[in-house]
């Protein structure tokens, strides 16, 4: 299994660069357990677009250009169920299960165009809060990890 995060916003070399690299290292470690190959963060420049529609279609175009049709697509979105970190630990055993990879979008400011919601498998959601982009793939990757630790039985997630 391959865990990717497509996601609008570049990270650069910061301090929550180097979070970004701590967390892929701790889900690689704790992914190893039980299969998991690779971690795969896909980083896309925000539009620049005036015009909303087309700001909104053209991130959503680069979000998903190597959308990889057999994965199981988990979209972030504020319009998505409300998990908790045993909810995703379940799903991430569910679609192991079943032998998929998994790829998590994270969309730009504007979301995403409304006739594309159909084209993920689910949608979730960690609640009504506004985050910047960068502390919410940190926010992510941090909740991928408790849940591989979950899974592992490790002690981290109390």
């Amino acid at each position: 299994m391959i865990i990717t995060i497509q996601s609008i916003g570049i990270i650069k070399n910061s301090p929550i660069f180097e979070l970004q690299e701590d967390y892929k290292n701790r889900i690689t470690n704790q992914g190893k357990l039980i299969g998991i190959k690779d971690v795969i963060i896909n980083e896309n420049r925000s539009s620049k677009k005036k015009d909303l529609k087309a700001r909104i279609q053209e991130e959503f175009s680069r979000l998903t250009k190597d959308k990889d049709k057999n994965s199981f697509k988990i979209l972030l979105d504020r319009k998505g169920k409300r998990v908790d970190s045993k909810n995703i630990s379940q799903l991430i055993k569910d679609i192991m299960k079943n032998g998929q990879n998994i790829n998590f979008y994270i969309g730009g400011s504007d979301g995403i165009p409304n006739k594309n919601y159909n084209d993920f498998d689910k949608i979730i959601s960690f609640g009504e809060l506004t985050w910047p982009h960068r502390m919410f793939r940190i926010m992510l990757m941090e909740q991928i990890y408790r849940a591989l630790t979950i899974i592992n039985n490790h002690p981290y997630h109390k």
